[in-house]
């Protein structure tokens, strides 16, 4: 494991240390392109917002926590899991983006990650759909 880290609330100070402190673990872990930087950038910024914004619907006594592992010399796995209800995710997976209102903001940030990822897993552990796990490679 290159990362686990628990924090609580949705104080945008901590979120940010978070998003730095597991950018800066990738870091380590391989030298990124400034192309990949800005790309798990834009990942860990949507992942832990949809955690804290829909999953614990901005309680500030609730939960997120974050992992990183590697899955091989350039892969690594990124998992968040929130303390919410879950979230029927099939449901906003599967609908159409260019049959949707434009300005509708539901589901847009997963599908921006799916499209950056090389896997998007929803449940992983059978729970009730508030953890996510992405796989990632980096450019050799």
């Amino acid at each position: 494991m290159l990362f686990h880290k628990k924090v609580v609330g949705c104080n945008a100070v901590v979120i940010r240390n978070l998003i730095n402190e597991m950018i800066e673990c990738i870091k380590c872990w391989h030298e990124l392109e400034e192309e990949e930087v800005y790309e798990f950038l834009l990942i860990l910024n949507e992942l832990i917002a949809n955690g804290i914004i829909h999953g614990n619907n901005g309680k500030c006594d609730k939960a997120l926590t974050a992992i990183i592992q590697e899955l091989n010399s350039n892969t690594i796995n990124i998992c968040i899991c929130d303390e919410g209800n879950g979230f029927d995710y099939n449901t906003i997976m599967q609908s159409d983006v260019d049959s949707t209102d434009i300005f509708t903001e539901s589901g847009r940030g997963l599908k921006i990650i799916k499209a950056l990822c090389d896997t998007i897993k929803f449940d992983c552990d059978g729970n009730n759909g508030n953890k996510i796990s992405i796989s990632k490679s980096i450019k050799r």
